[in-house]
Formats: structure tokens, C-alpha cells, sequence
């Protein structure tokens, strides 16, 4: 029964892999057609439109790679400046995203995938709360523990684990502007998986969301 499920499950992203990749083209030619036509409010709109499916289509083949795993070999890597790295990247382009309290230490992890994580936690905590901050614990156990906070609503406590499930978008709405795809935080669990990691979200005392991803 076990065999079973895996392959249903395993079935059903291979579905999304595929037809995610072959959407791609007629986009494509889409948005050549769109670019090539007038300048309209209704060309605007359709090239908006293109804009949401793409991101759509990118977020399916992004989920599905990662429920198969990346394929990154695993490489030890210093916490402070990769956190750093990732803060600064962010500082650049004008974004308030602040590192506080990062304890020095290395851990054997995926960075991209890792990257690909905290970017998601970061971009998160910026479109609903205005700022991030992160920090980073090591427990006395070891591995680590890297939090992404935020100043936003956070989430319902009834909603803390559907936000994780697949396509499941807090925002009532239709509109992807405010709602997005629903494939972020799935992406980032099965990444953390992949890694040997957990991914963690609760709500502050203060008010905001605290976005956990828990280290080996």
C-alpha cells in the first residue's frame, strides 16, 4: 500500500512536471504576439496575464524538481557569511532586511537549495509585513536553526498548516499580485527535506510571523 501511494504521488508531480514544461512554448509565442501588437490597455492587461501564468508555470516545474530533489551535493559552508551574503544581496537593491544575532559555525547543507528557502521566507516576510529580520541559533544538540521574522498579520493559528500544503493560498482573493501562486512554502519543505531539514512557522507574541528552517 505504502509502494502504492509513493507511485500515485510520485505519478501526480510528474503530471505537473510535464505540463508545466510544455506550457512553456505557446507562452512564449504569446508574448511575442502580445509584444508585437499595439500599444492598448487590452495589450497591457494580456501581457500581465502572460506574466501570472508564467510565474505559475515556473513555480510547478520549481515544485516538482524539488519533491525529486535537486540533485546538489551537499558542501560545508560558514552560516554568518552566507546569511550575510544573503542579507546584503538584499540591502543592494534598497530592501530592509537586517541579520541579528548570527552565531559564527559551519554546517554541511545544499546551499542553493538553503538559499532558495530563505529567499522565500525573506520575500514572505517582505510583501506581507514591509521588512525581515533574521537570526540564526545553534542548539546545544547541534545543527542550526535560521528564523526569518516579520512585522506582518501572520497567519491564522487554524491555517498554520494548510499555508504548507500545495497551492493553498491564505489570500482569498484571485488576484496572484496579493495571493501568489500557493507554491512557495511547499517548495521550501520539500527543499528543507531534501537537506535533511524541517520548516517551521509561527506566530510572534509581538505580532508578526517567525519562519523557521531547522538544520541537521
Amino acid at each position: 500500500m505504502r509502494e502504492r501511494i509513493a507511485h500515485y504521488l510520485e505519478e501526480r508531480v510528474q503530471i505537473l512536471a510535464a505540463i508545466s514544461h510544455d506550457l512553456q512554448t505557446p507562452i512564449t509565442r504569446m508574448r511575442l504576439r502580445a509584444d508585437m501588437a499595439d500599444d492598448t490597455p487590452e495589450r497591457s492587461k494580456l501581457i500581465q496575464d502572460l506574466s501570472e501564468i508564467e510565474r505559475l508555470v515556473q513555480d510547478g516545474i520549481a515544485y516538482a524538481r524539488s519533491a525529486h530533489g535537486s540533485g546538489e551535493k551537499q558542501s560545508r559552508i560558514d552560516l554568518s557569511s552566507f546569511i550575510d551574503s544573503i542579507a546584503y544581496d538584499y540591502q543592494d537593491t534598497g530592501k530592509p532586511v537586517q541579520v541579528e544575532g548570527v552565531t559564527a559555525g559551519t554546517v554541511a547543507t545544499k546551499p542553493h537549495a538553503l538559499r532558495r528557502i530563505l529567499t522565500n521566507f525573506i520575500d514572505n516576510a517582505l510583501k506581507y509585513g514591509g521588512s525581515a529580520e533574521i537570526a540564526l541559533c545553534r542548539p546545544d544538540d547541534g545543527g542550526a536553526v535560521i528564523t526569518v521574522y516579520d512585522n506582518g498579520p501572520g497567519v491564522p493559528e487554524d491555517k498554520l498548516d494548510a499555508v504548507m500544503q500545495p497551492f493553498f493560498r491564505l489570500e482569498g482573493s484571485r488576484n496572484r499580485e496579493t495571493g501568489g501562486t500557493g507554491l512557495g512554502l511547499a517548495i521550501a519543505q520539500q527543499l528543507a527535506a531534501s537537506i535533511g531539514g524541517a520548516v517551521r512557522l509561527c506566530n510572534r507574541p509581538v505580532g508578526g510571523l517567525a519562519a523557521e528552517i531547522v538544520l541537521p
